[in-house]
């Protein structure tokens, strides 16, 4: 295991030397820079456990760089080093989430003491957010589930249906290399991609023949009203089901809808979809037509690779057909 890496920022050479001999006899990592600019660039390029700060340096206060890293990078621990020692300062430090303050002159064991302590305070609270997080996620699922069971109820849709273009849209995503977290997101996210049609009227939905061009439009609609229904939230699988289910219909030649997107201008979930949800319309029953067989759906998939579909995508789902045709 690497050491946990320190970042240092001082504008005095002398104490950046001190700070890093500290550091690097107790085993950890150590880099520094002498202002907030040096630093927010590095922080940019490179990954760090914990940044030991002064507030007097040059161009920026230390403070705005306090107050940054603790807007938008909570996994890094700040503490600050330097010679102001004003209970004002401190407090100030502190509320703006300083894990620990040290004043300069400083005995080595006091710093490592607040770096030691800053490390298990972070490694506490990435416990506690990532456990919130779990429990938010298992919610979200819940949700979709039962969001999912809504389109099943008013489009006719069966419930396996749904599950199924989940489970396609997941092995697709698994032969194209995607994170096991990204596969499990578009597991839980792609049943929703319909659930725009609870706008949609039954009439339309349940149509046995060929719509007319007005009803045509109005079933259109339905990606524009999924998106509507799902985005805006700040989770990331609602997020994610949103663009599936704005984007599922777009076609890889541009000649798709809501809004004529071409190629990898489609997020890559959608082009996984419109492939998943195809293949199990095209090897299911539905009012209007019977079941193909797979080799007819796959044959068909196939056909619209280049036109309809990412290739990328269509090859990813002909090495994945075993698992998906199970």
């Amino acid at each position: 295991m690497s050491p946990e890496r320190v970042l240092c920022v001082d504008d005095d050479v002398q104490v950046r030397a001190l700070i890093k001999r500290v550091v690097l006899t107790a085993g950890y990592d150590c880099v520094g820079v002498g202002s907030v600019d040096d630093a927010r660039q590095l922080l940019v390029q490179e990954d760090f456990s914990v940044v030991l700060c002064d507030i007097g340096l040059p161009g920026r206060s230390g403070l705005e760089l306090l107050d940054e890293l603790g807007r938008t990078r909570p996994d890094i621990a700040t503490v600050m080093v330097t010679g102001h020692d004003h209970v004002g300062i401190v407090e100030a430090a502190l509320k703006l989430g300083a894990y620990g303050y040290v004043t300069k002159p400083f005995a080595a064991n006091d710093l490592m003491i607040d770096i030691s302590n800053a490390l298990h305070r972070r490694r506490f609270e990435a416990e506690r957010r990532e456990a919130a997080e779990s429990a938010l996620q298992r919610a979200y699922a819940g949700t979709l589930s039962r969001l999912s069971r809504a389109v099943e109820y008013h489009d006719g849709a069966t419930g396996a249906h749904l599950e199924r273009v989940g489970s396609y849209a997941a092995e697709i995503a698994i032969a194209l290399g995607l994170s096991e977290a990204r596969v499990e997101l578009l597991r839980l996210a792609a049943p929703l991609h319909d659930i725009g049609k609870i706008a949609v009227g039954d009439k339309i939905l349940r149509k046995t023949g060929m719509l007319t061009d007005e009803q045509r439009r109005l079933m259109k609609q339905h990606t524009d009203v999924g998106r509507d229904l799902l985005g805006g939230s700040g989770s990331e699988l609602l997020e994610l089901a949103a663009t599936v289910a704005w984007t599922h219909h777009e076609r890889w030649d541009g000649s798709g809808y809501p809004r004529g997107l071409k190629g990898e201008e489609i997020p890559l979930e959608g082009r996984i979809v419109a492939v998943a949800d195809v293949f199990d319309a095209l090897s299911s029953d539905r009012p209007y037509r019977p079941r193909l067989s797979v080799d007819e759906a796959r044959a068909a998939v196939l056909e619209g690779s280049g036109r309809a579909f990412d290739p990328d995508v269509v090859d990813a789902f002909v090495l994945s057909l075993e698992a998906v045709a199970a």
